[in-house]
């Protein structure tokens, strides 16, 4: 991409919103793996529904740079 384009880019806002809405994403794509996994029964026979789903949603994903890369071989800065 050239200088006009990252230029024009940059003012009309294009590209800004990519991490908050990837975080999203990686947030409902954990927060639905929990649900699914075996511990999830015990997690609510232990703490019962309501307080189960408050704590499901203190789960966050996270994206940071300087992560080392996966067993893949693939660097955090590729994506």
């Amino acid at each position: 991409m050239g200088k006009g384009r990252r230029d024009r880019a940059k003012r009309t806002g294009i590209g800004t919103d990519f991490l908050p809405h990837s975080q999203e994403v990686l947030t409902r794509n954990f927060q639905k793996a929990i649900r699914d996994s075996e511990i999830w029964p015990q997690m609510v026979a232990q703490f019962g529904e309501k307080q189960t789903e408050a704590l499901l949603k203190q789960c966050k994903g996270e994206l940071r740079q300087g992560l080392p890369p996966d067993e893949a071989g693939n660097d955090p800065e590729d994506f």
